[in-house]
């Protein structure tokens, strides 16, 4: 433990440096298998359910969709998500995701600085229902896999369409396409462009995995510590939240991706990542 907070907290490169690095070499890491797709016709193994419909490295909802359509309790799967997320939370989402990397860009192009968004000025009841459409998607997704025996979440993910579509479209390019291709790509325009206004749309109101992780940020080993008494209720860790976290009290909670971006911006230090004892 004292080595890796040691590395972890003490690193000279800034925080925000770190978590586009650990994005990029995530990104490299799990899309390794892309120079395959010519020989293999698949796209493997990352966010291609398909390509490995049982694989615990791939996408993890593709995975949960296909034990739900067999009848079948993933033991090994969860096991494994429970062990990340135990000890990360969601900063997996926060630092890992490549989707999640993938909107932190599209704000960046869009000229988004943090400190722009002014604090209470969104609908807080609305947003606290829009919030558990991850909920909500997570339970319908593994229902309809349960019922239909199908992966039904697969056919709109736009996650899917980014990582697997587009690159399998561009690996093969006389290969066939169906109406579904163009659904996906209907459906990653959709959230492309809401990720635009609204920084991180899909992690706050659509990604089931997020409904998943964000209950582990109540246990994990990794979290977010507030200092009452350097705190001075300034909020500018709210105004750059990318999540659109509005009260104190809810950093490093269930909605938080423990991204950092509240720590980088605090100008009393107040609020620093820690791990639990």
């Amino acid at each position: 433990m004292p080595l890796l907070r040691g590395i972890v907290m003490r690193s000279k490169l800034k925080l925000a440096h770190k978590r586009v690095l650990a994005q990029a070499c995530s990104l490299a890491a799990c899309c390794a298998g892309f120079s395959a797709a010519a020989k293999t016709g698949l796209v493997a193994p990352f966010m291609f359910c398909h390509g490995c419909p049982l694989a615990s490295v791939a996408c993890p909802i593709g995975a949960l969709q296909h034990f739900a359509a067999a009848r079948r309790f993933p033991f090994l799967l969860l096991g494994m998500l429970g062990l990340a997320f135990l000890l990360l939370g969601r900063a997996a989402c926060g630092w890992l995701c490549p989707f999640g990397a993938f909107q932190d860009l599209l704000a960046w192009l869009s000229g988004r600085k943090a400190g722009e968004r002014p604090v209470g000025t969104s609908c807080s009841r609305l947003d606290a229902w829009g919030r558990q459409g991850k909920a909500a998607i997570l339970f319908g997704t593994l229902l309809s896999a349960y019922l239909l025996a199908e992966t039904t979440f697969c056919w709109f993910c736009p996650v899917g369409a980014l990582f697997a579509a587009i690159p399998y479209r561009l690996a093969m390019p006389s290969a066939r396409v169906g109406v579904f291709f163009y659904v996906h790509l209907a459906v990653l325009a959709a959230v492309a462009l809401w990720a635009i206004h609204t920084p991180r749309a899909w992690c706050r109101y659509l990604c089931p995995l997020g409904a998943l992780a964000g209950q582990a940020n109540r246990a994990s080993l990794l979290a977010m510590a507030l200092d009452e008494q350097a705190c001075t209720r300034c909020h500018a860790c709210l105004r750059a939240c990318p999540m659109g976290i509005l009260e104190l009290q809810a950093i490093g909670g269930p909605e938080c991706v423990l991204c950092g971006f509240c720590v980088e911006t605090c100008p009393t230090g107040a609020l620093r990542f820690v791990f639990r004892s």
